[in-house]
């Protein structure tokens, strides 16, 4: 009796919206056509990111015996193949066993579409990615990680093909390129532009294309004449720096770029202050002066690249009318944010706190276009608002006590840096940071800068404190945590 032929096991990890069913067809289809014997099965995740869509294909050699029994779902250790189209999703396939460096090959995604756990945190909630790779490789057999939804938008195709084309390139299944090219034809939908990111991708698995980072090439003039070698920040800073340069001459201008370096300078060489404390205070001060106000978000929606995404993400062919209607809800700070700081607070006395102003805004008609424009067209205004000169009054006090900090305790100076990040969002998400931070400020740090509160506990209390305030920002946790330290920090006194 002859032995019964192993299936070839192929795993796409998905989100919603992003074609994992039409390339596991393509697949299914081409497998068929080569003469395979296949079976298809997907399991559809919550949503779009609390969960992915999986699909699952096992396909074998057909044989002239019965025909073989293959299975519906996936077994850790038994896929040879795994496709994941975000850089997290390839990671979970990898902690629930289903990637093993004996057997599976990884076409992976780099990029990422952060969860809901963490975008909603008041801290950074960021998966570390370095970590995502570094265990993603460790357990590929054979792995292709890139960024391929930035190949598939130079295509002008999708991502879902482009990936096609890179298992078509690692000649891991016994389908010849044509009968995958033939199958996108017949299927009939964006056929150029699909044929297009199939190529693109069966280029990616034989000589992985080196992407320029456009924010390097965007800053090169003014990495010359302030963040570079010769400028005397530190190396481990720098990148960040020129992306907070970047980014700060586009929310406002060149001069208030500079006036970010000058704030960042002024502690480089600093007692206790090395290159690591410099990128993490440029990293949250430039968050911190590019608040997302009303003329932020009118300048953004505004963007080309955000229109042309929104077309893609709707697949939108060549010819067809795409029209984006943009659903706001700008709320009295935000609307009275704009106005000169004595009127606005005269303004924000006189209105409920939780009274907004729905409103629908067609970016592709031209009086929705005018009316952002003209919002987007007050930057030259920005510096004259009652949000920006509560935003300057924030930074700079924040800036103060990471000064008078460094002066006791270069440890709690670094945890008073990263309290930067509890102040975020807008409406009652900033509010609530807001009053977090207040009160870790006031209760915490200014203890420890006035000796209540024993150095060697500084930075720890700081640090709980944080922590406390990241995981709950109603404030429970945080008043408990404080009421803790100050208990401690009671009987140290009370022993001396």
């Amino acid at each position: 009796m002859t032995a019964a032929r192993e299936p070839i096991r192929l795993l796409i990890a998905a989100l919603g919206g992003e074609g994992g069913g039409v390339l596991a067809g393509w697949i299914s289809e081409a497998a068929s056509e080569s003469g395979l014997v296949v079976s298809r099965t997907s399991i559809p995740g919550v949503a779009q990111r609390t969960g992915a869509t999986t699909y699952y294909i096992e396909m074998v050699q057909a044989s002239g015996g019965p025909r073989p029994i293959l299975s519906l779902n996936p077994a850790p250790g038994q896929v040879d193949i795994l496709i994941a189209t975000e850089l997290l999703e390839a990671a979970r396939m990898v902690q629930v066993g289903f990637v093993t460096p004996d057997r599976t090959a990884v076409i992976g995604a780099d990029r990422r579409v952060y969860a809901t756990d963490e975008k909603v945190a008041m801290g950074d909630g960021r998966t570390d990615e370095q970590g995502l790779r570094d265990a993603i490789r460790r357990f590929s057999k054979r792995l292709v990680l890139d960024d391929m939804m930035a190949v598939a938008q130079r295509s002008g195709s999708q991502i879902n093909v482009v990936m096609l084309g890179v298992l078509a390139g690692l000649k891991v299944l016994p389908i010849e390129d044509d009968l995958f090219r033939a199958t996108i034809r017949a299927d009939g939908r964006a056929v150029e532009a699909n044929i297009r990111g199939f190529d693109a991708g069966l280029a990616m698995a034989t000589s992985p294309p080196s992407h320029t980072s456009p924010t390097l090439t965007r800053t090169a003039s003014v990495l010359k004449e302030g963040v570079g070698a010769d400028s005397g920040f530190p190396v481990e800073a720098q990148a960040v720096l020129r992306e907070g340069v970047a980014r700060l001459t586009d929310y406002q201008s060149s001069a208030y770029a500079q006036r970010y370096l000058d704030r960042v300078a002024r502690f480089v060489g600093g007692s206790g202050v090395d290159g690591a404390f410099i990128r993490e205070l440029a990293r949250h001060l430039a968050v911190r002066m590019s608040v997302e106000d009303v003329i932020r978000v009118a300048q953004l929606k505004l963007r080309d690249e955000r229109i042309a995404r929104v077309a893609a993400e709707g697949r939108a062919r060549s010819g067809d009318i795409v029209d984006i209607t943009e659903y706001l809800k700008p709320g009295p700070e935000e609307i009275f944010g704009l106005l000169p700081p004595g009127l606005g607070k005269w303004a924000l006395a006189r209105v409920r706190p939780d009274r907004a102003w729905p409103l629908k805004v067609r970016t592709t008609r031209l009086s929705g276009y005018l009316r952002l424009k003209l919002l987007s067209g007050l930057r030259f205004w920005r510096p004259r608002t009652l949000r920006q000169t509560q935003e300057e009054a924030w930074v700079e006090r924040w800036l103060t006590l990471i000064d008078k900090t460094l002066a006791v305790d270069s440890a709690a100076a670094r945890e008073v840096v990263a309290t930067a990040a509890l102040v975020r969002g807008y409406g009652d998400t900033y509010k609530r940071g807001l009053a977090n931070w207040t009160r870790i400020m006031d209760e915490v740090v200014a203890p420890g800068l006035d000796g209540r509160l024993s150095r060697s506990r500084f930075s720890d209390a700081v640090l709980q404190a944080r922590l406390a305030a990241s995981k709950d920002p109603e404030g429970e946790a945080l008043t408990r945590t404080i009421a803790a330290i100050a208990n401690t920090a009671g009987s140290r006194l009370a022993a001396e």
